[in-house]
């Protein structure tokens, strides 16, 4: 019996190791797979359907990653995003402004440059990406903050059926035609008030985006925004052509403010609009504005409230005799948190995201221009962003430190000048020192 025993026990123990078959199971162990985990993403103004789509091919090459899409009222994200990294639930992917860089570099975990679309960044965008996106290491390596996957320009809109009224065939190219033309438009009734206005142009609080079109005015007649170093504010000073006794200096800052004042000023000859008017969307819309200019977002907004609206939309007007276009670039960029438990996973989610056929799937869906140069000439087939798309090569930015403040120093210039608180240069003046102490506050 206790041969039998140890008979019995030995043969359970061989079976126990697989050596003889039995009750084991055999069922072969494959290998172990990532543990899966989530990646949170923030986003602004687009509904997670925008993105469903993405969210659900990546998924299917990987298994492990969850994607949990949040839009955030642009009203409240910044606040909310700035709450996040305080108490450390900063989401894993956010999305950035082009203007946002030197507040939140020391809050992004940079894209590796194992990724192939670092190596190929200067191919693929607009050089205003790089300037906004990106910095240069003590080495020379190029580091990548963020990737855009469209860039928005200045444009002006115009209602086709003032056009075909006036006799006026084509939207003005240069400043100097729309002059003209705003003089044109302008209507005025018995008792002198602005009926219709040319443009809307001169103020600041009830024009959409009117610190940009300033900004823009400035960077086209070639006004110096920064020092070399962007260290400062130099948009007040004056800047020289030629050398010697043929030299001259100019205040080309002066000259764009100036400019953009002329519609406001009820003594100028291109007087069309003023403080007392409504919102310059509203105007155009309800045909109380003959031009506008804006971004490309507001088509679709423009078409849906007011559908019979006979809408042209044309490149934004350049200087007459330049030696080259001047845009004013403003869009958005996903970016990915220090703190990311899964930074290099998020990176990928980014670059899936940023390939061509992706990028043209997400275009057609948001009516929004390209931010990749390859896809130029495919958008130059759409009849109301072909020419944004075409405007992009020629963008232009600048350092702005806090862009938050400076958004609210240029208005009070805008609105000092315009009320006559202060002469132009005084304004220039004022707006120049408040932007540079702001810059040197975010450099500390």
């Amino acid at each position: 019996m206790l041969v039998a025993g140890l008979v019995l026990g030995g043969v359970a123990f061989l079976i126990w190791l697989g050596v003889l078959p039995g009750l084991r199971d055999e069922t072969p162990v494959g290998p172990i797979g990532p543990s899966p985990f989530t990646l949170e993403v923030w986003n602004v103004f687009e509904e997670e359907e925008v993105y469903s789509e993405f969210i659900r091919e990546f998924g299917a090459i990987n298994p492990h990653i969850k994607i949990n899409y949040t839009k955030i009222n642009y009203l409240e994200y910044r606040q909310r995003l700035t709450d996040s990294f305080a108490n450390g639930t900063a989401p894993d992917i956010f999305a950035m402004h082009s203007s946002w860089l030197p507040l939140d570099e020391h809050r992004i975990y940079p894209a590796p440059a194992t990724l192939s679309t670092v190596t190929e960044f200067d191919q693929i965008y607009p050089p205003v990406v790089a300037f906004d996106f990106t910095r240069d290491t003590e080495t020379g390596q190029k580091v990548v903050y963020a990737f855009p996957l469209f860039i928005e320009t200045l444009g002006i809109f115009y209602n086709k059926d003032y056009f075909e009224t006036a006799n006026i065939s084509s939207p003005p190219k240069t400043w100097e035609e729309l002059l003209d033309y705003a003089k044109v438009f302008t209507q005025f009734d018995d008792a002198g008030e602005i009926r219709i206005s040319g443009i809307p142009l001169g103020t600041a609080d009830n024009i959409n985006r009117s610190t940009d079109i300033v900004t823009l005015l400035m960077l086209q007649s070639g006004t110096r925004m920064n020092n070399k170093l962007l260290t400062e504010a130099t948009f007040d000073e004056s800047v020289s052509v030629g050398e010697g006794e043929e030299e001259q200096r100019f205040y080309p800052g002066k000259e764009a403010l100036d400019f953009y004042l002329a519609f406001s000023d009820p003594t100028r000859s291109v007087y069309s609009w003023n403080d007392e008017m409504s919102y310059s969307i509203d105007a155009f819309v309800e045909g109380k504005a003959a031009m506008m200019i804006s971004y490309p977002h507001l088509i679709p907004t423009i078409m849906s409230k007011a559908p019979h609206l006979n809408l042209g939309v044309a490149a934004v007007p350049q200087l007459k005799g330049r030696k080259e276009d001047v845009n004013y670039a403003n869009y958005w960029g996903f970016t990915v948190s220090k703190g990311s438990r899964n930074g290099d996973a998020a990176w990928e989610f980014i670059e899936f995201l940023v390939q061509p056929e992706n990028v043209k799937r997400y275009l057609e869906d948001s009516r929004l221009p390209t931010a990749r140069r390859d896809l130029i000439l495919w958008q130059q087939q759409d009849s109301q962003l072909k020419h944004f798309a075409n405007q992009i090569m020629a963008a232009r930015s600048w350092y702005q430190g806090d862009s938050f403040a400076v958004e609210s120093i240029l208005s009070d210039m805008i609105t000092s000048a315009e009320t006559g608180e202060l002469t132009v240069e005084e304004a220039l003046e004022d707006a120049s020192t408040r932007v540079t102490v702001t810059i040197k506050k975010v450099q500390e």
